[in-house]
């Protein structure tokens, strides 16, 4: 069903373990973000990523950049890495609900600030039939308007085949976007539709949008009750009943489009990876995250399925 060694596996439970010392990260699984982290000092977290993972060969990449640091003049971006820059991020699987049986599916394990080579990566896990980490210091630099990062580092490791017991995700047999002004301004409008809704309240078209994702995150993580329980669990609308929580205005300042799942997703986001659909906190300087994907179906039409 995965893998030689995770054939028993009935309902797999993926999990990303992600550990960063010193250094800003993305983190991606393919080419999905899993985690983004421009101030890192040290930290570890673990992450499910079912909805991320695709029958077949799965790519893990980390793109590791000097993290950044905030004065009484703004926030920069350091120039070189810090001498202890570290990122650790593992892919187990396991049967659902049981983790004692965990395995190892892929591994980078490297140090930025070392030389280029095998000796940055020379911690990751040898794993019988995988490839070692690739590295690539030459790759496009994370870009923002008005602002580019000054370096980065890509590390890529994929996994053996993969043969999920999931449906073909939908966005995969989407239509390739393209970074074109039509794709921007057509999907700044369907977030102008989302932010009209919860303008509103009118939970009868959120849920209407938040559907096809409620579906896969269902399939994903074995819900029974289906779409509903689906919808529950990604929390559709429940900004709404949170007193503390408030609409911003519709935000579109140093957006971008930005295209991601090797071409079949999309969002608009700035650096802090905030959509132009924002709630804040009425008193404290908090914001509420919320996170949007969206495909182009055959169609050619915009579908949120994150």
């Amino acid at each position: 069903m995965l893998n030689v060694q995770a054939a028993e596996y009935k309902q797999p439970e993926f999990t990303l373990q992600l550990s960063t010392t010193g250094v800003g990260v993305d983190v991606r699984l393919n080419d999905i973000s899993i985690e983004f982290e421009m101030y890192s000092g040290h930290s570890t977290m673990t992450y499910d990523v079912n909805e991320s993972v695709v029958t077949g060969v799965n790519e893990l990449k980390i793109i590791a950049f000097p993290f950044f640091e905030e004065n009484d003049s703004g926030v920069f971006q350091t120039k070189l890495f810090h001498a202890e820059a570290e990122v650790k991020a593992t892919l187990f699987v396991n049967e659902k609900g049981e983790s004692n049986n965990k395995q190892i599916l892929t591994q980078i394990n490297f140090r930025p600030n070392f030389p280029l080579g095998k000796a940055s990566a020379k911690e990751s896990l040898v794993i019988d039939g995988l490839e070692d980490v690739m590295l690539d210091d030459n790759s496009q630099l994370i870009s923002f308007p008005g602002f580019t990062f000054n370096k980065q580092i890509v590390a890529t490791r994929n996994t053996l085949p993969i043969q999920g017991n999931y449906n073909r995700w939908a966005w995969q047999d989407g239509k390739k976007i393209d970074d074109t002004q039509e794709n921007y301004d057509s999907l700044l409008a369907f977030y102008k539709k989302i932010h009209e809704a919860y303008k509103t309240n009118n939970r009868k078209k959120l849920f209407e949008f938040y559907e096809p994702a409620a579906k896969e995150f269902s399939e994903a993580y074995y819900l029974r009750g289906g779409i509903a329980e689906g919808q529950a669990f990604i929390e559709t609308g429940e900004l709404l009943d949170n007193g503390d929580a408030e609409l911003n205005d519709f935000y579109t300042e140093g957006v971008k489009l930005d295209i991601f799942a090797n071409g079949k997703m999309a969002r608009i986001v700035d650096i802090g990876l905030y959509h132009p659909v924002v709630f804040v906190h009425k008193t404290k300087d908090l914001i509420y995250t919320l996170k949007f994907g969206f495909y182009k179906n055959q169609q050619n039409k915009w579908v949120m399925i994150r």
